[in-house]
């Protein structure tokens, strides 16, 4: 079985000095099918090699300057690649940047020239065209087209969507009277980006205005504004298909134009997936669903429960549908069985469409089962529930805007799925509010990089291996093999000695090792690229791959001094780390524990001081820590001069084992000041040895000195002889234990048992007082006795009268 421990070294540099920082792109920009000048801004750049993409298409054809502030280089763009944003690391050869998007775009870029804020002398532009600039505070920039009657103009434009900072554009078409033909601030298509669209009224100059909408832009609030004459569909109906089929897809925009295409889809489900027309396309596309189930599509009439859409297609199933008027609501009948465990998840808001849905599950008698408005992840505005089926038969499913508006697309997606078995991978977050660090791969040649791997299975097990492709030359992933009940595992790569400088996005799976299994996990990373002030995210990237590259040879090596006895269940083990330094690197390293075992347990962190070259762990199993192989690595993070280097040492086996003796809570012990007691502990001995061990008890202070008891293989009672003093404290000492120290073969072996024993030091009794003397006899007296007295008369009888002048009297 395959266990694996991962320690992180850090050094005490600053925390993000790890790689070259890439600060921007100039221009922000690309024009697809073309070659284009640009200067990539940061900082550690002077190694630069090359850029590493997400998606292909993109050739660094030269590089003419490299600076450490600024790399110039020449970047081809192919005609084939997707318009929108693709997502891009710099790799120099030392490291791996953050990542960061840029924009493909189908126009050539015009830069913004000032002076334009003025409405009377705007910049001059001409129709299918992108313009770069930026708003600063209560800055407005303005541009001129000429256009003729009956012709589109439309505009996008890209803010927020750069990545740079939490910037609201404003966009506004207008004639030359200052009259608004057509405005947007904030979209459901693309956020705080703006878009607007118009038919041309007559022959003349139109401006186009773009601001923040606030006015207080600053120097970061960047745009590219697309002008020109293309379609800006808002959403697609259907919203989603089946991987693999070939449909008709009708793109709608927001005031009710549409066309449609035919669309075949691609063979393996994603999401995010971006569907873009043909046909004079826009800058960007449309989020659409790529699932491996099929559409039911709504039909019309369905506004009412008698007249629900029927299904027979089996779960899982998406029921597709426009909401067109204010008031509209839309019924679909589904036939389940008792038990069912269902998942409903809404896609409107999240696929473009302004739709805010409410779901409402019911009975055939009407009786409600489930609703939900507000569940969904991102955006929070789709709604999303889980229900299990009460009982069998058919049930209505309701689906309307939660303020009752509707119109041509207000396009949803409802997707009801049973349990789906599922394997997703990611690399946890190793900062807060930070999904950028170490969020790659840079393998020194002749060394390696350890990266932790989360897996997040749903309906599926068994043990699997990891599939990489795309592995730079030289490089290999040293042990592939995945445990089934892990949640997570660490992946070790190894580069030669003379690997090549290089890199690229590496596509990392998961595969089944049973061929019957055909689940399939796959890497889902999201990167928060600009968040709010109160650190909501506000623009997203969620990759599919992992970047990974050769980089120089670092000034170290690690290597874990494998443990020469097991650790047992309830043990202790020191475990040394130990750096071998390069001539000249001195540097301090401290070391953290990143990842444990199931129930091992250690301190948090250990330093290994400069010019120094080891540190201990020490590693502590819990009682019922399971038993089998680890393996172990270390990851070495140091400043080796020009940003830093990282590398891992090999795997290095850590063997756990059952508890060789065990002993329950011993019981209270008491025992008075100035007295002696046994502290017994009875011994069940699991694993004989030879020789004998040495016991002591932990956990009383040092006024009560207890010594260390020997005993062999055949002892059943441990008794440690505790003294106490006339002054002893008098108190409850709590939770004490007893560690052992074992002989074995290969070196001792400590294991703690006997765990949460009591000794109560008590006061002794106090003497009673001896009693009182007793007081002298009184002289004896001849007693006088008083004669008897009288007899009392007897009452006198009073009349009734008399009874009450009587009681009256008493009352006054």
């Amino acid at each position: 079985m395959r266990k694996i421990c991962l320690l992180f070294l850090f050094s005490t540099t600053i925390l993000h000095a790890a790689y070259p920082d890439f600060g921007a792109f100039t221009p922000k920009g690309l024009q697809r099918g073309t070659d284009t000048k640009v200067t990539v801004h940061g900082a550690r750049l002077a190694d630069f090699e090359g850029l590493i993409f997400y998606s292909s298409g993109f050739t660094v054809k030269s590089i003419e300057k490299k600076e450490a502030a600024a790399v110039v280089l020449t970047l081809a763009v192919a005609p084939e690649v997707p318009l929108g944003l693709h997502s891009l690391r710099v790799r120099t050869a030392s490291g791996i940047s953050h990542l960061r998007q840029i924009t493909v775009g189908p126009y050539p870029t015009v830069n913004e020239a000032e002076p334009n804020s003025d409405f009377a002398s705007p910049q001059v532009i001409g129709l299918n065209q992108t313009i770069e600039g930026v708003v600063t505070n209560e800055d407005v920039d303005h541009y001129r087209v000429t256009m003729k009657k009956g012709q589109t103009l439309t505009v996008e434009l890209e803010g927020q969507r750069l990545g740079y900072t939490p910037f609201d554009p404003f966009v506004s078409i207008m004639n030359t009277q200052r009259f608004d033909l057509a405005t947007c601030d904030d979209t459901p298509l693309l956020g705080k980006d703006p878009y607007a669209s118009i038919i041309v009224p007559q022959d003349g100059d139109y401006i186009i205005q773009v601001r923040e909408a606030s006015y207080v832009g600053n120097d970061s609030s960047v745009y590219r504004l697309h002008v020109g004459e293309f379609r800006r569909p808002a959403v697609v109906f259907p919203a989603g298909g089946k991987v693999g089929s070939t449909f008709k897809a009708r793109f709608l925009s927001i005031t009710g134009e549409a066309f449609e295409e035919d669309v075949t889809l691609p063979a393996q489900s994603a999401w995010p997936f971006i569907l873009q027309p043909k046909q004079q396309p826009a800058p960007s596309g449309i989020p659409f669903r790529l699932v491996d189930f099929d559409n039911v599509m709504e039909v019309e009439p369905n506004d009412e429960p008698a007249k629900a859409t029927p299904t027979s297609l089996p779960l899982s199933v998406a029921f597709n549908g426009i909401i067109e008027k204010p008031g509209d609501m839309d019924f679909f009948k589904l036939t389940l069985k008792k038990d069912q465990q269902l998942e409903f998840i809404a896609y409107a808001q999240a696929i473009g469409s302004p739709l805010d849905p409410i779901l409402l599950l019911v009975n055939a008698q009407g009786a409600g089962i489930v609703e939900n408005d507000d569940a969904g992840d991102t955006p929070r505005l789709d709604s999303r529930f889980k229900v299990t089926v009460p009982a069998d038969g058919d049930y209505i499913l309701r689906v309307m805007d939660q303020l009752e508006r509707g119109g041509p697309a207000f396009v949803y997606r409802i997707e009801v799925t049973g349990t789906r078995p599922e394997v997703i991978l990611s690399s946890p977050n190793y900062e807060i509010n930070d999904t950028q660090s170490r969020q790659f791969i840079p393998v020194p040649r002749g060394g390696r990089f350890a990266q932790l791997i989360n897996i997040t299975r749903s309906g599926t097990g068994g043990d699997a291996s990891f599939v990489c492709e795309g592995l730079p030359a030289g490089v290999r992933l040293v042990d592939a093999g995945v445990p089934g009940g892990f949640g997570s595992v660490l992946a070790l790569f190894e580069a030669a000695p003379d690997a090549p400088l290089s890199g690229g996005a590496m596509t990392m799976t998961l595969k089944h090792n049973d061929p019957a299994n055909g689940i399939i996990g796959r890497l889902r990373q999201v990167f928060d690229l600009v968040r709010e002030g109160n650190n909501l995210p506000l623009h997203r990237s969620i990759e599919s791959q992992m970047p990974i590259a050769v980089v120089e040879e670092a000034p170290f090596a690690l290597e874990i001094a494998k443990p020469v006895v097991p650790l047992v269940q309830a043990g202790v083990i020191e475990m040394k780390v130990s750096a071998k330094r390069k001539d000249g690197f001195k540097a301090p390293i401290l070391v953290r524990l990143l990842w444990k075992p199931p129930g091992i347990n250690a301190l948090g962190e250990q330093t290994i001081p400069e010019g120094q070259s080891e540190c201990t762990f020490v590693l502590d199993a819990n009682g019922d820590a399971p038993a089998g192989i680890w393996k172990l690595a270390v990851l070495g993070q140091a400043d080796a001069g020009n940003g830093t280097t990282y590398n891992a040492s090999p795997f290095t086996d850590l063997v756990t084992a059952p508890m060789m003796i065990a002993s329950a809570t011993p019981a209270l012990t008491v025992v008075e000041q100035g007295q002696s007691t046994g502290y017994l502990c009875k011994l069940e001995q699991r694993v004989p040895f030879e020789g004998e061990a040495t016991a002591t008890l932990y956990g009383l202070p040092d006024t009560l000195p207890v010594a260390p008891v020997k005993f062999t293989k055949v002892t059943a009672d441990l008794v440690f002889q505790i003294p106490t003093k006339p002054d002893s404290a008098v108190t409850k000492h709590a939770n004490l234990f007893v560690q052992t120290v074992v002989p074995t073969p290969t070196g001792p072996l400590l294991q703690r048992f006997a765990f949460g024993g009591t000794l109560r030091v008590d006061a002794p009794p106090k003497m009673a007082p001896p009693p009182p003397a007793p007081p002298p006899a009184a002289p004896v007296v001849a007693a006088v006795v008083p004669p008897p007295p009288a007899a009392p008369p007897p009452p006198k009888l009073l009349t009734r009268l008399e009874q009450l002048r009587e009681k009256l009297a008493k009352t006054k």
